[in-house]
């Protein structure tokens, strides 16, 4: 590449123009280099435009962590409309950490570094006086900046914290992003530095502390380079789905979900026994529960059967007092053999057999956890010797003790964990799918995956020990089940999150819990927010719901814009068709958004449901539309989730919350709204069944009681001719009408425009036209339909269950 001359460059720096000064310079396609101009003061009163012909590149005296776009006057090689972009990096100066020009922490401390990565993003790092397992580092005093961050307040699992300083922000924060004066967004993600496992946490002096760890006192170091990532953008969105790409180029240990197999199961209706019977599962429920689905015209493609299904010592009967049970073989307990299983055959691999059968099943899955049990493997089991198990003590982090001690943990803290050796550990999962394999299961939930950070002593220390079973985890189901079969759960650490090269779902919030009336609203509104990390990582999973439940509407249509999967874990015969078939398709399959639902930007520094006054909005897209859900989560529960707690509804809580709602809170909208759009979009509000367009960027009122919700279809209109606009909904009775919509054409004639949808399931379909079509077609064959002048809505009635369908309106 080469070019005669790019234009001069000013700075602002005291009372003085700067004149290009060292900057690295990025053209475009190429790499990012450094490159020294002469250097020339001029005093502001110079005015320096006449030197550069009234061709000012800035004017803005925080250029200092600015990134400019220009162009070169003359350029050779680099073909036409190429850019050049200057970009500096975050770092400290004069004792504060500045980020474009802003002060984002001060009174940062002397043994604190600063390492470049690329495009303006930074490690930060620290040095200590001594050798320790465990440190906490001072980073500086962060105060006057809206932030959420995502914190582990149980071992297991994540919720969102709001506030404005350091002193807000909890031990065992995973990922804070902070809204610097309205102006730009900064990303602090504490991630993985060899093996230390790195989190975040403030003091009441407002102080940031990041804490690094190994679990292992043998595992010690006096200096960490790479422990926290920074990063700043305009679009949050963006900058988290940009750094965590930047962290899987760089780090090498995890892979970004785009870049991941997903599993079959996530687009097919499910469910899970789990709620339905807890450890009492047995044959006989299942093939009740199934027969029960299927009677409803709902049978569920995805079954999964949870804990209750293994042998473990002590047994389900013979342990009423919840005594730490260990997994004593790879097989069935007796419930799922012999007698017992009527006339549906002799074992486990007979029953999977007759229920794929009967009730069409395409995936069972089935339950265990990470050490096999909750309390590992019996070292003592004559099957389980040849893995060389022992029982391992755990060592709980500091930081999880400030938090809720989950009460699981009770008994696994006195008597430790059956731990299978790492050596050892990839012959145990590849004997133990291989087994669930030859009885028909298609893949596993895998359960209580975080209990590895409490094992790591003498293994290297939690991460080492992370990667060595959810490598050989990852490995065993892609073998053994030939497909990405697998659902993680209770694995929200960073050491899953950031050594996870396979496993693409996995659980995103804490159970559903249906007899605990105050987690309903925190359930979704947790998983929306966990979302904004872990959905460039995996699916997140919002976990099952009881579809006849008081909640059950909130909760299917936050599952219906989740992008997750689909299922319930009703009892056989508690079952409301009516919310599943706005979910679920006559096939078995769903309309799952493209992405992970995420709170609309607007919401991302408001507590949906504490502060009595927030509405939160979650948006996704659909391959033509976008889609949002507003929930009233206020007044029905208190951040953390404490079993038995009680929340004292506010004086008039039955008054109804307002927000404001704009077809641009798709925050992506422009993605699937195709060339030459005019930025006018058809808004369909799926619950009250109204229709109107508006601009994108225009602003509407909803008002809503505690516990209901609305969820809105945002297509844009396109433009097919001088007159005619257009903008397919999609199917008008199911929570994500858009997901119906597969693509969209048309046909151009002096005579005649004709417009194709392509569209899958069945139903009432709709459009926005802003006139009246001369006739429809599906399939070549013509269709009835109605229009309504008033807002310009189009129904035609599908029937049948053909997967896909192509439909023409012909004008």
């Amino acid at each position: 590449m080469s070019t005669r001359f790019i234009h001069h460059y000013i700075f602002i720096v005291g009372s003085s123009w700067l004149i290009n000064p060292t900057i690295s310079v990025r053209f475009s396609n190429f790499s990012l280099c450094s490159v020294r101009f002469p250097c020339i003061h001029l005093p502001i009163s110079s005015h320096p435009e006449t030197l550069y012909n009234g061709r000012l590149p800035l004017l803005n005296p925080a250029v200092s962590a600015k990134t400019l776009a220009f162009q070169s006057k003359e350029k050779k090689n680099m073909g036409s409309n190429e850019d050049v972009r200057i970009s500096v990096k975050p770092g400290v100066t004069g004792g504060s950490f500045m980020v474009r020009g802003t002060a984002v922490l001060t009174n940062v401390p002397a043994n604190i570094t600063v390492t470049p990565v690329n495009d303006g993003s930074v490690f930060v790092g620290a040095n200590a006086t001594s050798s320790s397992s465990r440190h906490v580092f001072n980073l500086g005093t962060l105060q006057v900046h809206r932030l959420v961050c995502l914190f582990r307040f149980k071992i297991w699992w994540m919720i969102p914290c709001f506030g404005t300083s350091g002193g807000d922000i909890p031990a065992e924060t995973q990922m804070l992003l902070l809204e610097v004066e309205n102006k730009f967004y900064v990303l602090i993600l504490p991630v993985l530095d060899g093996q230390f496992r790195t989190s975040l946490q403030g003091t009441p002096d407002n102080e940031l502390e990041f804490c690094i760890e190994s679990g292992d006192p043998d595992v010690q170091t006096t200096k960490i380079k790479e422990p926290v990532f920074v990063n700043s953008g305009n679009n949050p969105f963006k900058l988290i789905r940009n750094s965590i790409k930047i962290l899987e180029k760089h780090k090498g240990t995890f892979k970004h979900i785009d870049n991941k197999q997903k599993p079959e199961h996530i687009d097919w209706f499910g469910w899970n026994t789990w709620d339905a019977f807890y450890c009492n599962v047995d044959p006989e429920g299942i093939k009740d529960g199934l027969e029960n689905f299927s009677k409803g015209g709902c049978p569920p493609k995805l079954l999964t059967i949870d804990e209750g299904w293994q042998n473990i010592f002590p047994s389900y009967e013979e342990n009423p007092t919840g005594e730490l049970s260990r997994l004593i073989n790879l097989e069935e307990n007796t419930k799922f053999k012999g007698s017992k299983l009527d006339k549906s055959g002799k074992n486990l691999r007979d029953f999977i057999k007759t229920i794929k059968q009967i009730y069409g099943l395409k995936y069972v899955y089935i339950w265990h956890a990470m050490a096999g049990y909750w309390g590992g493997v019996l070292p003592e089991s004559e099957v389980m010797k040849k893995y060389n198990p022992k029982i391992q003590p755990v060592v709980q982090s500091p930081g999880n003790l400030t938090h809720v001690v989950c009460s699981t943990l009770d008994n696994i803290q006195e008597k430790g964990i059956g731990l299978i050796d790492p050596s050892k550990i990839r012959d145990f999962y590849h004997d133990f799918h291989s087994y669930q394999a030859s009885c028909g299961v298609d893949g596993v939930k895998v359960d209580v995956q975080s209990v590895l950070e409490l094992l790591g002593a003498g293994y290297g220390g939690r991460v080492s020990l992370t990667k060595s079973y959810l490598g050989a985890l990852e490995d065993s189901v892609t073998e053994t089940f030939k497909s990405n079969n697998l659902i993680c759960s209770m694995s929200l650490n960073t050491d899953f999150l950031y050594s996870t090269k396979k496993a693409a779902a996995a659980r995103a919030t804490e159970d559903f819990m249906p007899n605990e009336p105050t987690f309903q609203t925190l359930h979704v509104a947790a998983a929306a927010f966990n979302s904004l990390l872990i959905g460039e990582i995996i699916v997140p999973d919002w976990d099952m719901f009881y579809s006849d439940h008081i909640t059950a509407e909130f909760h299917g249509a936050a599952r219906a814009l989740s992008g997750s999967a689909v299922y319930v874990s009703d009892k056989p015969g508690s079952h409301d068709f009516d919310i599943i078939k706005k979910l679920v398709l006559p096939d078995g399959s769903i309309l799952r958004a493209r992405y992970a639902g995420r709170p609309t930007r607007d919401c991302l520094f408001n507590d949906p449901v504490t502060d009595g006054k927030s509405l939160l909005k979650i948006w996704n897209l659909n391959k033509l539309s976008g889609v949002i859900g507003v929930f009233n989560c206020q007044r029905a529960g208190i951040w953390p989730p404490i079993k038995g707690s009680i929340y004292m509804p506010a004086p008039g809580s039955g008054i109804p919350i307002s927000g404001i709602v704009s077809a641009g809170d798709v925050d992506a909208l422009e993605e699937v709204a195709g060339e030459n759009w005019r930025g006018h979009c058809a808004v369909y509000a799926c619950l009250s069944g109204s229709l109107k367009t508006m601009l994108k960027d225009a602003k509407f009122q909803v008002a809503l009681e505690h516990l209901k919700c609305e969820v809105f279809t945002v297509s844009p209109i396109r433009a097919f001719s001088e007159d005619l606009r257009f903008a397919p909904i999609g199917l008008l009775d199911m929570y994500n009408s858009g997901g119906a919509v597969e693509a969209m054409d048309s046909e151009n004639k002096s005579s005649e425009c004709k417009i194709k949808v392509r569209i899958r399931g069945c139903g009432r379909f709709g459009a926005y036209s802003n006139k009246k079509p001369k006739c429809c077609s599906m399939n070549e064959k013509d269709e009835e339909f109605i229009y309504n002048p008033i807002d310009g809505l189009v129904t035609v009635k599908v029937e049948g269950e053909y997967s896909s369908r192509e439909m023409v309106f012909v004008y």
